[in-house]
């Protein structure tokens, strides 16, 4: 399926449905799918989960400057009280980034899968 959506619709979108997110998490004590795609595409990140015992995001990113066979990776934690305005930062501007948030906006609570996005 195609979704078309405009470059502002799709920011404003995301952008509103955060806190949204954060708040689901807080409830539910888990992190909503689409938000896991959207830190790991922001930070580059290996793996996101949250941790309900210190509250927080934990954002694990490959250190690729090391010439180990094994990767090291250093956690990264987001308070989720603060988990808004540090996410809201990372967000891009450029094309490719807004096809990608366009593609979680149009699979959030929906079945159906998008194999793409056209921006207008």
């Amino acid at each position: 399926m195609i979704s078309y959506q405009s470059k502002n619709d799709i920011q404003n979108q995301v952008l509103n449905l955060l806190p949204h997110q954060i708040e689901e998490c807080r409830e539910c004590d888990k992190l909503p799918e689409s938000l896991v795609e959207l830190i790991k595409h922001n930070y580059q990140a290996t793996f996101v989960c949250y941790d309900k015992h210190s509250n927080c995001i934990e954002v694990g990113i490959e250190n690729e400057k090391e010439n180990s066979p094994y990767p090291e990776i250093q956690v990264q934690k987001i308070p989720l009280k603060k988990a808004v305005a540090q996410l809201k930062k990372t967000f891009r501007n450029s094309d490719s980034d807004l096809k990608f948030y366009g593609k979680i906006l149009a699979s959030y609570g929906s079945s159906s899968r998008v194999e793409d996005v056209v921006l207008v």
